[in-house]
């Protein structure tokens, strides 16, 4: 068990750490503005943590299930859909999974997700996330999921290996998009969106890899040509230790004293932003 889980973490690190070069390479070649190396370091150091987490909160799931002899509920293979059908589909069930979870997140669980959103240099590196997102996530996207019969073991994998690389490429600053398939698929401006300061983009585009939930549940906002708007939280600068990091949720809930606050942003954006108090800073997304 030891020697498997050694494994299984240094394969997801190794295989996080193959992906964040890869998607910030293309940063490289591709970057919207000035291409800085420093301001990604943090992030991949956060970054290749989250793997970790994400299996240590896997294995207590496998072993309840294997001692309460719970199998699976749905059964993909006799729907005869092959690799690739199999494969969409569970995109599919996985994306509806995220984008309800992404939201549950934002109403009930602000202080902890708000340190994915408190990155002012928004990129593939720093898309990193608290280690307690992992229980919401645990709770409403795993514990479904591993009541699914793939057919497959490949199928979970290669959903894994899109969900992830696309998590990571929705969040860098390139100039690459999807264009008119942007009403389809989630690309950076279309997620940028999500993270503005703007009061007018809270609590929209939660989306990850089909952008059409947004449209179907009311919250899309499609980006205008060019738009590329300023990123960040009011309430606090993002985390630039594994202390301050840890320590992010306990601190926009009050129990520790706060970080100073975001560095203000353009004069230009100024007017169209509320007070740092406002309720509408609060991401409430359930609630509208």
């Amino acid at each position: 068990m030891g020697g498997t889980l050694v494994h299984q973490i240094s394969g997801a690190i190794v295989a996080t750490g193959v992906l964040l070069l890869l998607c910030t390479l293309v940063e490289r070649v591709n970057s919207r503005g000035a291409f800085r190396w420093a301001e990604r370091w943090p992030g991949v150091l956060f970054g290749l943590l989250n793997p970790v987490f994400a299996i240590l909160v896997a294995i207590p799931l496998k072993l309840l299930w294997a001692t309460l002899g719970v199998g699976p509920l749905v059964h993909l293979a006799p729907l005869g859909l092959g690799l690739v059908g199999t494969t969409f589909l569970t995109l599919l069930v996985t994306d509806f999974l995220m984008y309800w979870e992404h939201r549950f997140e934002h109403r009930f669980f602000w202080p902890v997700h708000a340190v994915h959103h408190s990155v002012e240099q928004l990129s593939a590196a720093n898309s990193y996330s608290h280690p307690a997102q992992f229980l919401p996530m645990f709770a409403l996207i795993t514990v479904p999921l591993s009541l699914i019969d793939f057919g497959s073991i490949a199928v979970p994998a290669l959903v894994s290996t899109v969900v992830f690389f696309l998590q990571l490429f929705i969040h860098s600053p390139v100039k690459l998009g999807f264009g008119p398939l942007r009403h389809l698929f989630v690309d950076p401006a279309f997620h940028r969106i999500h993270h503005s300061l703007e009061e007018r983009h809270f609590d929209r585009n939660f989306s990850i890899l089909f952008s059409f939930w947004d449209r179907l549940f009311g919250t899309q906002v499609m980006p205008d040509k060019g738009q590329w708007p300023q990123v960040g939280i009011h309430e606090a600068a993002s985390p630039r230790t594994v202390g301050e990091l840890l320590a992010f949720p306990l601190r926009l809930w009050g129990i520790l004293p706060s970080l100073p606050a975001a560095p203000p942003i353009g004069p230009a954006e100024t007017s169209a932003l509320p007070d740092a108090d406002a309720p509408a800073n609060r991401h409430s997304a359930l609630g509208v």
